[in-house]
């Protein structure tokens, strides 16, 4: 944003034989937009990272849960001439 506002301040003394109303009004437009952006990006980056943790959470639980089924289905099936146990 501060370089948006400086670019503003760069370009407007050129700008002024042009009526000052517009220009004013069309920096605040880009400066709104340029804030509401920001704001947008701000969101989707923190949704991300929140979904990205979640995403690793669950990926560790899926894993141990998977080493729980092995460690039981061993357990459950002993005989030597089980067909289902696990080596």
């Amino acid at each position: 944003m501060k370089y948006v506002l400086e670019l503003i301040r760069m370009v407007l003394p050129f700008l002024k034989k042009k009526n000052a109303k517009d220009i004013k009004e069309f920096s605040e437009l880009v400066t709104g937009q340029y804030e509401f952006l920001a704001l947008q990006l701000e969101k989707v980056l923190k949704d991300y990272f929140e979904m990205s943790t979640k995403v690793h959470e669950m990926h560790a639980e899926i894993f141990s849960l998977k080493a729980q089924l092995a460690e039981a289905a061993k357990l459950q099936c002993l005989s030597k001439d089980c067909t289902e146990r696990w080596q």
